[in-house]
């Protein structure tokens, strides 16, 4: 009787399954609640399909395998850490986040229904994240431009907003880092995507995300959008060649990136006034300068006694609660009233788990493109660059909405390769049939 009901509305939620699985796609560059409610419908969806009953769907390779031990081994490492946590209640919260990782070696073990297309998924991405740069760049013109409309106690009456610090309005709608990580990935997405008939799409496609890259604000994009053009360029330009045109490359792309990371960091409006004195003080006289980066002194606190963690750490979830109290030791009120995060995932990692598991959460991540082949590789080291340098100043898996898009651009990559080989053969197919017909006539 099961069995029945399965089959008769399997293509039912085979469907549903994909079409959330686009929704999703097409909701990440907008405000959090929406990629919600598609991350629940997919994850559902996906159960009901019962992929994970039928042997045949098993496709276990280098890959999946180190994924599903790398993520297995952290949340039981979180789980265990509740243990000896004091707020137990952060504890779980983080750890339950974490179990969504398991989407990633399950989508890439059992895999998914014939209704994907890699690169259908892909431009809805694109044309999603075009329409938010549009959406943007159109309310921040409204808040500026009519004023009399939005009432005192909203945005334009809290925000100083102008042209040049648009991310001020951005924030209060999507995190910066988060809405940057996107429109990073948007890069190697148009390079895979576009065909070489369709260089102006991509030109185009390339020259609005770097502006609206520009407008987000976010200084670490800055960086990793250089880092992206290096590992494009040397990945189509100097992988046939031999070993030391490679290392030369490499010196080459390396100086471009410390230029490009400069040029870019001084030239930025967040960067006028930054100095690199003083950077751990924080008192009434330089709290509010706009050259104030609040990091340096966060991390400076979270460093100071390492003894309090480094062995085992403080349990899952438990570092900010630490750090507002040492906020309150030092005075710092403002600190202490938005509760900062250590804003590095890697001392985060570290405060909560301890030494041992953030060296191992390190070399997963740097090992993680290298259990990839072809263009799998390109797009997950590109993922990477990304990942990394987002948790080197923000904890990018401290919240659901960095653990989903992780999620969704590791699931992608698995579903490249079966993808990629299928339009192939369509390719294949197609150039033969229109052959066949004219050696007919003939």
């Amino acid at each position: 009787m099961f069995t029945l009901y399965l089959q008769k509305y399997k293509s039912l939620i085979s469907k549903i399954n994909y079409i959330s699985f686009g929704a999703l796609l097409a909701s990440l560059p907008f405000p959090m609640p929406f990629i919600h409610f598609f991350w629940f419908i997919w994850i559902g969806s996906w159960l009901l399909e019962f992929r994970y009953l039928n042997i045949k769907n098993i496709k276990c390779n280098r890959a999946t395998i180190y994924l599903s031990c790398g993520i297995i081994i952290w949340i039981a490492w979180n789980a265990i850490s509740i243990l000896w946590a004091d707020n137990t209640q952060a504890a779980w919260i983080s750890t339950l986040r974490y179990i969504s990782l398991l989407t990633i070696p399950f989508a890439g073990i059992f895999g998914v229904n014939e209704h994907y297309n890699w690169y259908k998924c892909i431009k809805i991405l694109l044309i999603s994240s075009l329409i938010s740069i549009g959406v943007y760049i159109f309310t921040h013109y409204w808040v500026i431009n009519y004023p009399h409309a939005i009432d005192k106690h909203s945005l334009r009456a809290q925000i100083d907003i102008d042209w040049l610090h648009m991310d001020n309005l951005l924030l209060s709608i999507k995190h910066r880092m988060h809405y940057a990580n996107l429109l990073c990935m948007l890069l190697p997405c148009s390079v895979i995507a576009y065909s070489k008939k369709q260089k102006s799409l991509l030109i185009t496609n390339i020259i609005v995300t770097l502006i609206a890259l520009y407008l987000t604000g976010s200084r670490v994009a800055l960086i990793y959008i250089v880092v992206l053009a290096v590992i494009t360029g040397y990945w189509y330009i100097l992988r046939k060649r031999k070993t030391w045109v490679k290392l030369i490359g490499l010196g080459v792309a390396i100086m471009i990136v410390a230029a490009g990371s400069f040029i870019g960091m001084r030239l930025h409006p967040r960067n006028e006034g930054l100095s690199m004195t003083e950077l751990t003080r924080v008192d009434e006289s330089n709290i509010k300068s706009p050259a104030f980066e609040p990091r340096f002194a966060i991390w400076h606190t979270a460093l100071e006694h390492p003894k309090d963690y480094i062995l085992y750490g403080l349990g899952a979830g438990n570092a900010t609660d630490y750090l507002v109290k040492r906020y309150e030791e030092l005075g710092w009120t403002r600190f202490v009233q938005r509760k900062y995060s250590p804003h590095n995932q890697f001392i985060s990692v570290c405060m909560d788990l301890g030494i041992i598991a953030t060296i191992l959460f390190a070399l997963f991540w740097i090992c993680l493109p290298f259990n990839f082949r072809g263009l799998q590789r390109y797009w997950i080291s590109c993922l990477t660059c990304i990942c990394i340098c987002s948790m080197m100043t923000d904890v990018l898996l401290g919240g659901l909405e960095g653990v989903v898009f992780v999620s969704i651009m590791l699931i992608l990559s698995f579903i490249f390769p079966s993808i990629h080989t299928i339009e192939q053969t369509k390719q294949i197919s197609s150039k033969q049939e229109k052959v066949l017909p004219q050696s007919s006539n003939s």
